[in-house]
């Protein structure tokens, strides 16, 4: 029998499916009936007429799954998906004190410093245990690191193009779908690739190591001085200086303070100021419910090419198409509205997939109206990041983005079982419709952001509300 070392060729594939096919037909022809299970096309792991005995596998082309034979364990191979998440979530919920007490800056250092390791030491991985501890140190340090610069770069970002700083942000993580699969095509050996990873991610952080934090958010803390250093920088590479000498530089009440608040009185402040609390509560909401309707659709865009290469390329083409289209929808709705537009549209995708239409078999009515339903959840959590940003006040908005970043990844966890639990796919269906048209109706507590200063204190929140004539139920 010959050692299985790598991914089965498409076209050995498409043989073997026809030979599984006509075994089944000849099987089926002089028995009247047999189990089409040992026969299915889609599986090798259950054929073993067609595993390693008549077709050779050895290419040059290596798995982890297959060096630690696990190539057959789906189990244990979710499990490192799993990981990677759980991973990711304590590192947000340590970020929601490293945010506000060490920078978004500095924080995001050393997330990226973690990850990049994390990713690294995969050239040294020989054992299945070693790879939990590396997906636990890629999702501990990719999702920090990433909050961490998205605030620290929007909190330098004028308002009037805030929107295209989102866009730009997501379609730069669609990026890393074309830059994957270059890497894993032209690398045969998945050691090399995690190095070739490794360096690639290395210098997405140059920019974070040679600029400052936000003056914004040094003034949060007290530290005036420091962030008129900042801005006099700034100011000269602009080609128009600054001279701030003898300028009272105001925030808030945090002016008189030596140093910002701690994280219990943060979430102190947040239970007090109820305004704040409420509108933290409902973007936990869309958060859950964004990244759940993602995870909880059985369609992708992932499921349309007959290589791993390809499928990788349409998921990515999928979420970019997510994201431009996310620019108009700000300009023209703004944020709120763009918010209930995109939760609205996706709920209404869902009620429309009930209807029983298929024209072929593999397209029916179902799949194009969850194929356009991920288009509008997908806007739905990008622009989730630009409104939480908008939304939270300096002080608070590491502390709010990180817990809505970890509901975020609660719903990441379940959106794949929940599916499971409903064979109706109506059933599935009018979930998915409730899920999005709730989370689009409770979006209509919370304020406009657009054309508006991001609020620097607790008590800014209030004052917004009321300027915007929203319940004062919330003051």
């Amino acid at each position: 029998m010959d050692q299985f070392t790598g991914f089965i060729q498409n076209e050995e594939y498409r043989s073997i499916s026809k030979k599984s096919l006509d075994l089944r037909s000849s099987f089926t022809s002089e028995l009247g009936t047999v189990n089409s299970t040992f026969f299915e096309t889609d599986t090798i792991c259950d054929n073993e007429m067609v595993h390693g005995v008549d077709f050779k596998w050895d290419i040059s082309r290596t798995t982890f799954a297959i060096d630690f034979d696990k190539i057959c364990k789906k189990s244990e191979i979710s499990l490192l998906n799993s990981l990677y998440f759980a991973g990711g979530t304590v590192s947000l919920f340590l970020g929601t004190m490293a945010f506000e007490t060490f920078g978004r800056r500095k924080t995001a250092l050393i997330g990226g410093f973690v990850g990049t390791m994390g990713t690294l030491i995969g050239l040294f991985c020989r054992s299945y245990e070693f790879m939990i501890a590396i997906r636990l140190l890629q999702g501990f340090g990719n999702f920090i690191s990433y909050a961490g610069t998205y605030i620290w770069v929007l909190e330098y970002v004028p308002e009037q193009y805030r929107k295209y700083y989102n866009t730009w942000s997501m379609l730069i993580w669609c990026i890393g779908y074309p830059l994957l699969v270059c890497t894993c095509y032209f690398i045969h050996n998945w050691h090399y690739i995690h190095l070739a990873s490794a360096l690639i991610v290395s210098l997405s952080y140059v920019p974070v190591v040679l600029l400052p934090d936000s003056p914004r958010f040094l003034m949060s803390l007290g530290k005036v001085e420091e962030a008129k250093k900042v801005l006099t920088q700034y100011s000269k590479l602009a080609k128009k200086p600054l001279d701030l000498t003898g300028v009272n530089l105001v925030f808030g009440e945090s002016t008189s303070k030596e140093e910002g608040m701690s994280t219990s009185e943060r979430i102190k402040e947040i239970i007090e100021h109820k305004a704040l609390l409420l509108e933290t509560l409902v973007q936990w909401y869309f958060w859950f419910v964004s990244c759940l309707l993602f995870y909880f659709l059985n369609y992708g865009w992932g499921s349309f090419g007959d290589t791993p290469y390809v499928n990788y390329l349409f998921a990515g083409l999928g979420e970019a198409i997510a994201y431009v289209a996310l620019m108009p929808i700000t300009s023209f709705f703004g944020r709120r509205k763009g918010m209930i537009f995109c939760l609205g549209a996706s709920c209404a995708c869902f009620l429309l997939g009930m209807i029983p239409w298929q024209w072929s078999e593999v397209w029916s009515f179902e799949r194009l109206m969850s194929m356009a339903a991920i288009i509008g959840v997908s806007c739905s959590f990008a622009l989730a990041f630009l409104y939480t940003n908008e939304l939270a006040p300096t002080t608070h908005r590491g502390l709010v983005l990180s817990s809505c970043s970890i509901i975020a990844r609660g719903a990441a966890f379940i959106g794949p079982f929940v599916s499971e639990i409903f064979d109706s796919s109506r059933v599935k269906l009018g979930v998915n419709a409730f899920l999005a048209g709730s989370a689009a109706l409770l979006t209509l507590l919370l304020p406009e952001t657009r054309k508006l200063a991001i609020p620097e204190q607790a008590s800014d929140v209030s004052s917004r509300r009321k300027q915007q004539g929203l319940p004062e139920i919330c003051s």
